[in-house]
């Protein structure tokens, strides 16, 4: 199950565990889009279904694992994939704009998090992955907000990873960058006027040639989740194209 995935990144995500054999529940808050693409994946052959989800809601949280199991029987991979990127100088934000963002980006993996666990004790292990950013480290101008709130999902996926290690649910983390989503297209339009033409800038200046793709952070959830990552949890897999290194 995959939250945020009726387009951008987690679309791509739920695409790509599609291709390893996965059932697939589509979430958002776009119905017409969630259809579309779940109607899309199973097409490909894979069982999907589209459960919308409002991951502000706590209400919402737990009928969507609940749905998730009355479809398919069992819960092995999450991926906490939706989040609210509010662009905002700190001194302007309300405490308004705080809780709604913490409810989406920190708040809402945890209840769907919570959730999960007894269904994934159950039936002897699962797996976790919550996507973050570059900015829970380093931040960045006008969003406050979101950084922190992401710092806060790291912290949260570190300690669950030691809490849960035992019950052989693994819960990892992917750093992201910048992904040339429309999303993130939108977003950097607010920021910079155009944001099509300043992710091409920055395309260009990325040191590795290029900024990261849906693809990248796709492949790398599928591998965690694989067996193949079989003992691997509490990781940091850093999909960012070198963000850190970047002068």
């Amino acid at each position: 199950m995959i939250t945020g995935s009726t387009g951008g990144m987690g679309e791509g995500i739920a695409r790509r565990l599609a291709q390893d054999g996965a059932s697939i529940v589509i979430s958002g808050r776009r119905a017409d889009h969630g259809e579309r693409v779940a109607r899309e994946i199973a097409d490909m052959g894979a069982p999907c279904i589209f459960a919308r989800a409002d991951v502000g809601e706590e209400a919402d949280c737990v009928a969507l694992i609940r749905a998730t199991v009355e479809r398919f029987g069992r819960l092995d991979i999450l991926v906490n994939n939706a989040a609210a990127t509010p662009v905002e100088p700190a001194g302007e934000q309300s405490a308004e704009l705080w809780d709604s963002v913490f409810a989406v980006n920190t708040r809402g993996p945890w209840v769907c998090i919570r959730e999960a666990i007894p269904i994934m004790r159950q039936q002897g292990g699962g797996n976790i992955v919550n996507i973050g950013s570059t900015m829970g480290y380093r931040g960045w101008l006008n969003r406050l907000a979101y950084a922190t709130s992401k710092a806060a999902l790291l912290a949260m996926t570190r300690t669950l990873a030691r809490e849960l290690a035992g019950d052989r649910i693994r819960v990892n983390w992917v750093t992201v960058g910048w992904v040339a989503t429309p999303n993130e297209v939108d977003l950097r339009t607010k920021t910079h006027g155009d944001g099509a033409t300043f992710l091409s800038e920055m395309n260009s200046k990325a040191i590795m040639g290029r900024l990261e793709t849906v693809e990248d952070i796709a492949e790398g959830v599928a591998y965690l989740v694989s067996d193949q990552a079989s003992h691997v949890t509490g990781c940091e897999l850093n999909i960012s194209g070198g963000m850190f290194v970047h002068s």
